[in-house]
C-alpha cells in the first residue's frame, strides 16, 4: 500500500482512452471501445471508428456520438474473440477539427485447462509409438511436437517446453522449471547449437531474483514467500540452482550474501534439528529416513558451494544403511567431490546390487520410491545415474540408467503423470550424461505415420527437429471415435550411438469443456449475489459476484491446487486491501466461539486466515485471468473457497471449469462444469 502523485498536463484537444477487457477467450462476445473527452468541456459531436486483429467486429465499423458540455462519452462496439494468441484493437475518434485514436493488444487465454500427452524415450534401431488420444479433440489446433536427436540434449528440449504448462510458481515449481533453462544455455554455450528461442538468459535471472526474494530470515529459501515454510531441503534444492545460474556463463547475477546466509542456514540444519513449524510437512521430517535425506540434501550443497562440512559428511556415511536409495546416491556425489571414491564406490555397490535389468531399461525396487512431500518417481533413478556417473563413467549400467529414465507415457507409468521433480531430475541426470558423453554419431533418423514422413534427417537436421511442431489433422487413426489414437514409426537409420526422442501432443478440445470430471477429486463451483447469496448467471455490469468454489476429497491429499479461470468480463477483488477488506464474508455470523472448526481444532496448525475468515489453503493468488489456491494438506473431506469479482465488461463470456489437481501426482485431478457468464450493460451506457 502506499500513495503518489505526480502531476500529469494533458494538451490534445480531443483525448481517447481505451475500454477494454484484461483479457478475452476464444468464443467470448464482449463490447471494446474508447472514453473520449475533449480538453476545452465544449458540447460537440465525435465519429469514432473501430478495428481489429484476433476478434471479429459484429456489425458497423463506426459511431457517432455527442459530447455533452463538461462531459466525456464511452462508444463500445461488439466484437467476438477468435482462437489466436492475442487481439489488437483501434479506435480512431475526429470532430470537425481535431483527431485521436488510441491502440491496445490483449491476450487470447484458453477456454480450457492445459493437457498435454507425452512419450519419450531412446532408439536404437526401430520402433513403434502408439498413442491413445481422448475424443473430442479439434485435430486442426491440437498439435504433435517432436524433439529428436542424437545426444539427450533433445530429450532436455522437450522437457523444458512440457514444462511451460505447469501454471504455479511455487518455489519448487521456478526451480524445476529453471533447470532445464540452465541446462541448455549451458550447451548451447559450450557447443555453439542454438537450443533456445527467445530471451533465456532473462528468464533464469527472473527464477534467481524469485528465489533470493524468497528467503527468509534464518536464510532458508520459503516456499511461497520469505514468511512461509522451508526446509533443508528444499532450501538446498533452491540454492544449487542459484549455484548453476551463477556458473551457467549466462552473466547472471546471484548476491553473495544469500548464497552466504543459505549455506548458514543449511549447517545448522546438520547440525541440530531445524524444525518445520505451522505445516504438515512436518509430519514427514520426524521421520528418521527423512531427516537424513535433509541433511544429505544441506551436505550437498555445501560441497557445492566450496564449503564442505567433513565432519558431518562422514556421520552420514555412518548412518548409509538408514538412508534410501537415492539419498545414498547423492552422498556418494558429495564423496566423489572430494575425491573419496573408495567410499563412494562402497555406498553405490550396496545400489547397483539392487538394479534389475529389463531388456535395456534399469528397475529399481519399488521401496526407492517413498512418499516424501515433494513426490518423484524418476528422482531415485536419477540420482543413482549422476552417482553412477561421477564414480565410474564406463558402468554398465549408465546405458540402462538413462533409458530409464528418459522413458515416459508407458503402460508401466499408468496413473502417475510427470510432474516437475521429475522433470527437472530427468534433466540434471540426462545433462550429466550429455557433459560426458554428448553425441554419439550421425544418423538418419526417419518419423512417419503410414506412408507420410514428418521428420527426416541428420546432424545439423536433428538439431533443426527439435522445434518440429505438426497439426494432428490427417495423423490419427480413428479420428472422430473414442478409440482415436497416433501411431507413428521411427527408424533410426544405419550407424551407432542411441537417439534420444521427446513426442508431445497439446491436447485442444473442439468445444469448451462444460461436463465436470472427477478423478480422485470432485469440484464444485457457482456464482451467487453478495446481498442474499442467491445462485446467478447473469449480473450487470459494475455488480459484485461471489464466487463459490467447493473440492471433496475421498482420502487425504497432499499440495493440492485450485485453479479457477475467471469469465473475461469478471475481475476478482483483492480482499486484503484496505479499501476491499471490510466486505463480510459468506453467511456471517457474530459469534463468540469456535464452533465453525471446533471438530479438529485444525485452524491452528494448517491453512490461512483470509480477511478474518479462516481457509483450508495455505496460499492465494489473484491474477488477471484466475484466481489460484493451494493446500500443503487437505484431509478427507469437503472445503471450500471463496472470492469477491466485479463485473467489469458487457457480454456473453466462456465460464471454463475451476480445475484442481494434486502438484506431485498430476493423475489426481477434477474439475467442475463450465458454461457461459452473462454481463449486461449498465442503464445509460454507449454503444
Amino acid at each position: 500500500y502506499g500513495k503518489g502523485e505526480s502531476p500529469m498536463l494533458v494538451t490534445r484537444p480531443l483525448l481517447a482512452r481505451q475500454a477494454v477487457p484484461r483479457f478475452v477467450r476464444p468464443g467470448d462476445a464482449f463490447t471494446a471501445g474508447a472514453v473520449i473527452n475533449r480538453r476545452d468541456g465544449a458540447a460537440a459531436n465525435v465519429k469514432v471508428r473501430a478495428e481489429a486483429t484476433g476478434a471479429t467486429l459484429r456489425g458497423e465499423s463506426e459511431q457517432t456520438a455527442t459530447l455533452a458540455a463538461q462531459r466525456g462519452a464511452e462508444v463500445r462496439f461488439p466484437f467476438v474473440a477468435t482462437r489466436v494468441d492475442s487481439a489488437s484493437f483501434r479506435f480512431d475518434v475526429s470532430d470537425d477539427r481535431n483527431a485521436d485514436a488510441v491502440r491496445v493488444t490483449i491476450p487470447v487465454r484458453p477456454d480450457h485447462h492445459p493437457v498435454v500427452h507425452t512419450v519419450a524415450g531412446v532408439l536404437h534401431d526401430t520402433a513403434t509409438v502408439d498413442m491413445p488420444l481422448p475424443p473430442g479433440m479439434d485435430l486442426d489446433r491440437s498439435r504433435l511436437s517432436l524433439s529428436i536427436g542424437g545426444s539427450p540434449l533433445a530429450a532436455i528440449r522437450g522437457m523444458q517446453l512440457s514444462l511451460r504448462v505447469y501454471p504455479y510458481y511455487c518455489s519448487e515449481q521456478v526451480i524445476s522449471s529453471a533447470i532445464p533453462l540452465i541446462a541448455l544455455f549451458r550447451a548451447q554455450k559450450e557447443r555453439g547449437v542454438e537450443f533456445l528461442k527467445g530471451n533465456s538468459r532473462s528468464d533464469i535471472e527472473r527464477a534467481v531474483v524469485m528465489l533470493s526474494g524468497r528467503q527468509r530470515d534464518d536464510g532458508g529459501i520459503g516456499y511461497w514467500s520469505p514468511t512461509d515454510w522451508t526446509s533443508a531441503w528444499l532450501s538446498a534444492y533452491a540454492g544449487l540452482v542459484l549455484l548453476d545460474a551463477r556458473d551457467a556463463g549466462a552473466g547472471v547475477k546471484v548476491d553473495t550474501l544469500v548464497l552466504h546466509r543459505l549455506a548458514a542456514y543449511l549447517t545448522t540444519s546438520l547440525h541440530g534439528k531445524t524444525p518445520v513449524a505451522f505445516t504438515p510437512v512436518a509430519r514427514w521430517i520426524d521421520r528418521r529416513e527423512l531427516h537424513l535425506g535433509d541433511q544429505v540434501a544441506a551436505a550437498d550443497f555445501l560441497s557445492r558451494y566450496g564449503r564442505p562440512d567433513i565432519a558431518a559428511e562422514n556421520e552420514l556415511v555412518r548412518s548409509a544403511a538408514q538412508l534410501t536409495i537415492e539419498d545414498r546416491s547423492r552422498l556418494a556425489q558429495v564423496l566423489a567431490r572430494r575425491r573419496q571414491y573408495p567410499a563412494a564406490r562402497r555406498l553405490m555397490e550396496q545400489t547397483w546390487a539392487q538394479v534389475r535389468l529389463d531388456g535395456r531399461r534399469a528397475v529399481l525396487p519399488d521401496s526407492a520410491t517413498t512418499d516424501f512431500y515433494f513426490a518423484s518417481r524418476i528422482r531415485p533413478m536419477a540420482q543413482v545415474l549422476l552417482a553412477t556417473l561421477a564414480i565410474d563413467s564406463a558402468h554398465a549400467l549408465i546405458g540402462p540408467l538413462s533409458e530409464s529414465i528418459v522413458q515416459q507415457g508407458r503402460a508401466e507409468r499408468a496413473g502417475w503423470m510427470w510432474n516437475t521433480q521429475d522433470y527437472a531430475f530427468a534433466v540434471s541426470a540426462l545433462a550429466a550424461l550429455e557433459r560426458q558423453r554428448g553425441t554419439q554419431g550421425e544418423r538418419i533418423v526417419r518419423v512417419r505415420t503410414g506412408s507420410r514422413m514428418l521428420v527426416q534427417g541428420g546432424g545439423a537436421a536433428q538439431s533443426a527437429a527439435r522445434d518440429s511442431s505438426i497439426a494432428l489433422s490427417g495423423l490419427v487413426s480413428g479420428a472422430g471415435t473414442t478409440s482415436q489414437a497416433l501411431r507413428l514409426s521411427l527408424d533410426a537409420g544405419t550407424g551407432t550411438g542411441a537417439v534420444y526422442y521427446y513426442l508431445s501432443v497439446t491436447e485442444v478440445p473442439a468445444s469448451p469443456p462444460v461436463t465436470p470430471l472427477d478423478h480422485g477429486i470432485q469440484v464444485e463451483r457457482w456464482y451467487e449475489r453478495v446481498s442474499d447469496g442467491a445462485p446467478l448467471s447473469t449480473v450487470a455490469e459494475g455488480e459484485l459476484v461471489r464466487v463459490r468454489l467447493r473440492i471433496t476429497v475421498p482420502s487425504t491429499r497432499y499440495f493440492v491446487v485450485l485453479d479457477d479461470a475467471l469469465p473475461a468480463g469478471l475481475e476478482a477483488i483483492d480482499l486484503s486491501l484496505r479499501t476491499a477488506s471490510a466486505m463480510p464474508g459468506p453467511g456471517v455470523v457474530v459469534r463468540d466461539d469456535k464452533a465453525e472448526h471446533e471438530e479438529s481444532d485444525i485452524t491452528h496448525w494448517f491453512g490461512s486466515w483470509d480477511s478474518g475468515w479462516w481457509s483450508p489453503f495455505d496460499h492465494r493468488e489473484i491474477r488477471d485471468d484466475r484466481v489460484v489456491y493451494s493446500a500443503n494438506q487437505l484431509w478427507r473431506g469437503t472445503y471450500t473457497a471463496t472470492y469477491i469479482a466485479r463485473a467489469t465488461t458487457p457480454g456473453t463470456f466462456i465460464r471454463p471449469p475451476a480445475h484442481a489437481e494434486e502438484m506431485y501426482n498430476p493423475a489426481v485431478n477434477g474439475r467442475s462444469d463450465g458454461g457461459t457468464f452473462v454481463i449486461s450493460a449498465k442503464a445509460g451506457s454507449g454503444r
